[in-house]
């Protein structure tokens, strides 16, 4: 079926349903026909890195097409802290964090649902010195920086610190005297440590390209297809019966779109403006029929 054979049969049972409940709720009392209204409005907090060539911008639009919905996105480095606040009604982050732990463990929000994984860059100097921008496996080119002692900057964000870690034992344990540096940089001081010396590094791609409008270091993206460089990103429904104020049939509806194979094909389907290779890859699974 397509989108807008789908996209009726929910207008269409959705106006059933709308008729059967305002006949049901003209009968009530208006405060008690007051809480069968379903609002129309979902509110997604996200973190900053779903941001990346908008296609976040192009799910909604698609999402808003098909229903009667609308939504409204906020970018948050803490999304828990706004859902908790009742600022939201669904939260994207990436999985393996605290945070996001925490606040299902807790009940303040359903069981996680992988949506799609944004990607981890390396960052390499415009001599390339290790002859890393043809290769398309991660771990030679590692290899190679670490055969050739090339600069290699460690940037000491969580998950980056995690895929370098992966990278440096799959590549059998180089010795990283002289190349390795780590002098506990984070972020943007990283990379203009990587810029002055003349070295690598990594880092997630939007903040890389963020920073790159700002002060267009000396430095460039290298992608590559592998899943360690994949870094999941779920949704996560906030629990009602935590949180007041939480739409729920809207956050439902969003994930519920968002997990469908449809979309799935959209995410991997997308194009960021800088490159001719998916910046986003599908991960919702479904291993019940």
């Amino acid at each position: 079926m397509d989108r807008s054979a789908k996209g009726f049969r929910l207008e269409r049972r959705e106006l059933g349903i709308g008729l059967a409940v305002g006949a049901i709720a003209a009968m009530l009392p208006r405060s008690v026909a007051a809480k069968w209204h379903r609002p129309r409005t979902v509110r997604l907090v996200t973190i900053p890195a779903v941001q990346s060539g908008g296609l976040l911008d192009e799910l909604v639009a698609t999402f808003e097409d098909e229903t009667r919905y609308t939504v409204e996105v906020a970018v948050s480095t803490d999304p828990y802290g706004q859902a908790r606040a009742g600022a939201a009604d669904i939260v994207f982050s990436h999985l393996g964090f605290v945070d996001s732990q925490e606040f299902v463990q807790k009940g303040f929000g359903r069981w996680p649902q992988c949506i799609f994984s944004n990607i981890v860059i390396f960052v390499i100097p415009p001599n390339d010195p290790a002859g890393i921008r043809g290769l398309t496996d991660p771990v030679e080119a590692f290899r190679r920086i670490a055969e050739t002692e090339s600069p290699f900057i460690l940037n000491n964000l969580g998950e980056i610190v995690f895929v370098v870690d992966t990278l440096w034992n799959a590549a059998g344990r180089p010795d990283k005297a002289g190349w390795f540096i780590d002098e506990g940089l984070q972020g943007p001081a990283a990379m203009q440590a990587a810029a002055a010396r003349g070295g690598y590094s990594a880092w997630g791609l939007h903040p890389f390209l963020m920073l790159q409008q700002q002060q267009n270091l000396p430095l460039e993206a290298k992608l590559f297809d592998d899943s360690l460089f994949q870094r999941i990103i779920a949704s996560v429904v906030v629990n009602p019966a935590k949180v007041r104020g939480v739409n729920l049939h809207g956050a439902l509806a969003l994930e519920t779109f968002l997990i469908a194979p449809e979309t799935q094909a959209q995410i991997r389907a997308f194009r960021h403006p800088s490159f001719d290779r998916p910046i986003f890859w599908p991960a919702a699974n479904n291993n019940d029929n």
